[in-house]
């Protein structure tokens, strides 16, 4: 039905998709304009590239590579446009130990472990949530942000280091 421009069975599919690729992108992008952007446009792509579904696998599969590669994309062409990356020492010294026995029995682990992320500035959050969340090797991040591993591994430590003093002062 895709393949013959069904506007209305693209239209129940899109109804059907559009929540589940904001959510992909809830963790990547904070900007709500900028989710539903990235999300119209990987949907259109999904569609143009519609012959190349492999009927045997997951379509929510399928959309969330295109929806994760657009992102990428969108991220790339902004970064022409904005300098967010500076190239810094990567030598960052990681707290040893952290005490989160009493956040984890007092709150929702996972709910303050992405507040923490999503305070994280910009390059840092999207590098780090590429490496923790979509699970890309410090390697494909670079070469898909065009930025050397150096700096994909100082913003993976950065984040790490800022998470860490975040649950720390959350305990103190």
């Amino acid at each position: 039905m895709i393949q013959k421009r069904d506007r209305r069975f693209i239209m129940e599919l899109y109804a059907y998709c559009f929540p589940f690729m904001l959510q992909r992108l809830a963790r990547l992008s904070l900007h709500k304009e900028d989710q539903m952007s990235i999300a119209n446009t990987a949907f259109l792509k999904a569609l143009d590239r519609i012959e190349t579904f492999d009927l045997q696998k997951s379509f929510p599969a399928f959309l969330s590579v295109i929806v994760r590669n657009e992102f990428i994309d969108q991220y790339r062409k902004k970064q022409r446009y904005h300098s967010f990356f500076q190239q810094v020492d990567s030598n960052i010294d990681l707290p040893d130990s952290v005490p989160t026995d009493l956040i984890l029995q007092q709150e929702d682990a996972s709910k303050i472990l992405f507040e923490f992320v999503d305070a994280l500035p910009e390059a840092s959050r999207v590098i780090f949530n590429l490496y923790v969340i979509e699970e890309l090797t410090r390697e494909e991040i670079a070469q898909q942000l065009g930025i050397s591993y150096g700096l994909v591994k100082w913003h993976i430590l950065k984040a790490r280091k800022l998470i860490a003093e975040q649950l720390q002062n959350k305990t103190s």
